[in-house]
Order: C-alpha cells, then structure tokens, then sequence
C-alpha cells in the first residue's frame, strides 16, 4: 500500500468549470480587451464592468469596531442578533410564526453540505435538479452519498411528475428521502417556480412523509433578487402546513444578499414540527461546525445584523439593491427576447442572475470551445451553456443571441 491517503481521498482533483472558463476569459481579455463577452461569474458585475461591492452593506461595516471584527463569533451555532436578523430577514413580515433553528454557515454552500453529511447514511442517495448547480455533486462525493436527478422541465413548466417519481423510487428503496429544490431564481435557469407549483411539491412530500422521512433542502441563494423581493417571502407561510415526518432546511446566503461573497456567511433555517427532531438536527449540525470550520465571520454576522436592524441603513440597502434587481431584468429582456427572434434554445426563464442555453450534452463541450473561440465565454453545466447576465453589460448582451446561434 503505497497512498497516504485514504481510499476516498486517493484521486481527488478538484476541476471547477466556473473559475477554469473565468481564467480562461480574463486570459483572452488580455489580448482582446473589450471584445471579450465574460459570461462566467455569478457574482454581480457594473455596466462599466466593475465588480459590484455594495455601498450600502460596506459603509456600516467601517463602523463596526476593530475587536468585533477580529473575534470570534459569540456561539458556534452563531450569534443571536445574527440569528434573529435572519428571522427576520426571512419571516418578519409574516402574519404567523414559523418555528425553526438556525445555525450560522460559512455561505450557503456550509448550509448544503452540512445538510447532506447529517441527513444521509454513506452510499445513500440525494436527489437534485438535472440542471443544478455543480458544486451539488462534489458535496455528495464529499460527503461519501451518491446522486440522482429529478428532470426539471415539461416544456415550460416545472416537471413535478418527473420529481414525484424520483422522490418515491428513492424512498421505496432506502426509507427517506433528501431533495434539493433550488428557487427562486433557479441556478442555472433563472427560473422560478409558480406558486401553485410550489403547492403541488408540498401536498405531494406530506404524503409521501407516511412512508418515511423526507427532508427538502430548499436552497434560497438568490431570494432576494427575485421580482417580488421580500413579498417573495409569503411563501414560507406555508411551511406552517407541512406534517410531521416532512423536515425543511432553507439554505441562506449573505454572500448573495449582500454581495460579499469572499465573506462567507449564510446559514441554515431547519423548520419541522417533530419537536425531537428539530433539537437532533440543531445539534448534529452544531457539532459539524465545530469540527469542520468552527465559527463563521464574526464581522459580517454583526454586519447584517446591523443592517437589518436600523430601519436607515436597511432602507438603503434595498433601494440599492432594487437598483441591481432592474438592471438584471433588463439584461434577461434583452438576451431572452433576443434569443425567442432567432431561435436560440433556452431553458424556462423568469428572473435572477443566469440564463441557460439547450445543447445537446454530447456536443456541450465542442460547442462552448467554438464560443470561446469567438471570443464568448459561458460555463458548461449539465444540459446547457449557463450565462452569467449578471456580470454582462447591456451593451455586450445585444445581438449576443444572434451571435451564439450562428456560431453553435
């Protein structure tokens, strides 16, 4: 036996398709400056190309003491005011209360592994989106579960026959089940389910609860991007609805909300009504964070927190905000009617930072080098090319359509 590593560790290498096509634009904007259309990143970018570092989440932090920034967190669960901040941020205007923990992550990428490593046994089976974010199955391999998908789409609609038959082929064979939803502003679509889609999910998992456990990982990384902005919020009236077997773990990102995303910190919002299993979770997650990354950002837990309490600086921060939430609806307007003139093939869209283009999986990766090529760089994800409008200009997005179409 010649490894020092162990035999799930032995041949690891981590291959990201998001940051290799980003190096890959900023080496061909060294040599074509402006010609080049980076369509990778999914972190928001200016009209004049400028990484979006919002005033007002960044001036409060200035203000906060150098101590508090240099400690640690008060809890490893994280701090109270943190945790009633997002309490609020997600519930507070709800005319009922939602009972649930929360425990702070670092992003919500923490949320969504610490939640695969505690729900499932090794080998047994998370059930995700066919097109999904990608880091999704690095979390499954890291955690020593496997993978299967549930097929997102019947025609323009959400396919919830094909999700109810995934979720009961994997309860029939292991008892329980952990499914990833991934909305709004579905991550690589961009699209967000319809209210009675959402309502078809939940009478559909209480029934299935009377087979067995069923924990939804409802990942809300782009929620406050989404048209309705906090009326988008209502919906988690309804968790109030759930049975008892029926667990949900809402995955929370400030590295979105705020675009601070090298900050790290989000959090896990885990709503059931099994009073037992509510504690379990809480302390297996708990537990997780002490022994994987301690505690989270001190300071921008207190950043929020902050921000979320004073009634000025919250008011900026969303009249902020708003201004992004329009510039990415007039960049979606632009590519996807675009994209319906010259019949280029797109997955559903609603709103949020991506579009995604139908290939065929077999050629995805010919037809992104062709793009390259000329100078277009998107991402491959499973079933498509992904477009980060997010970090695209207006004036870069019109005819990019047309151009993808003849190129592909």
């Amino acid at each position: 036996m010649n490894a020092f590593l162990n035999e799930l560790s032995d041949g690891k290498k981590m291959v990201d398709k998001v940051f290799k096509a980003a190096v890959a634009a900023n080496e061909a904007k060294a040599i074509y400056g402006d010609k080049v259309v980076d369509a990778t990143l999914g972190t928001l970018f200016d009209e004049d190309g400028t990484f979006v570092a919002l005033d007002s989440v960044w001036e409060p932090y200035e203000s906060i003491d150098k101590i508090q920034k240099a400690k640690y967190a008060s809890s490893i669960q994280g701090n109270p005011d943190f945790n009633q901040a997002i309490y609020d941020w997600l519930f507070g205007d709800l005319d009922v209360e939602i009972k649930c923990e929360i425990i702070a992550t670092p992003g919500g990428a923490g949320a969504v592994s610490s939640t695969m490593k505690n729900v499932l046994n090794p080998l047994e089976t998370v059930i995700k989106p066919n097109l999904g974010w990608g880091p999704y199955k690095t979390m499954a391999s890291e955690a020593n579960i496997t993978l299967t998908d549930y097929n997102m789409f019947s025609g323009n609609v959400f396919d919830i026959r094909d999700f109810k038959k995934t979720l009961t082929e994997v309860m029939k064979k292991q008892g329980k089940v952990l499914a990833i939803i991934n909305d709004p502003c579905h991550n690589p679509s961009g699209y967000t389910l319809k209210s009675d889609e959402w309502d078809n999910i939940l009478a559909f998992i209480n029934e299935l609860s009377k087979k067995g456990p069923v924990v939804i990982l409802h990942d809300i990384a782009y929620v406050d991007y989404n048209h309705e902005v906090n009326g988008w919020k209502k919906h988690f009236k309804k968790y109030n609805d759930l049975a008892e077997n029926v667990m949900i773990v809402i995955a929370f990102s400030c590295s979105k909300t705020l675009t601070a995303y090298g900050a790290r910190v989000g959090a896990q919002v885990v709503i059931t009504k099994n009073n037992e299993q509510l504690e379990n979770f809480k302390n297996a997650a708990i537990y997780s964070a002490r022994s994987i990354w301690s505690t989270v950002n001190n300071s921008v837990m207190k950043l929020f927190s902050t921000i979320i309490n004073d009634d000025k600086l919250r008011e900026k921060y969303m009249i902020e905000k708003q201004f992004y939430i329009d510039l990415l609806n007039d960049r979606a307007s632009i590519f996807v009617n675009e994209a319906k003139e010259v019949g280029l093939s797109i997955y559903p869209h609603t709103e949020g930072f991506f579009v995604t283009i139908k290939v065929d999986e077999l050629e995805k990766e010919v037809l992104n080098k062709k793009l390259q090529d000329n100078n277009i760089f998107t991402v491959e994800v499973d079933g498509g090319l992904r477009v980060a409008i997010c970090s695209v200009p207006k004036r870069k997005l019109k005819g990019l359509a047309a151009r993808i179409k003849n190129i592909i």
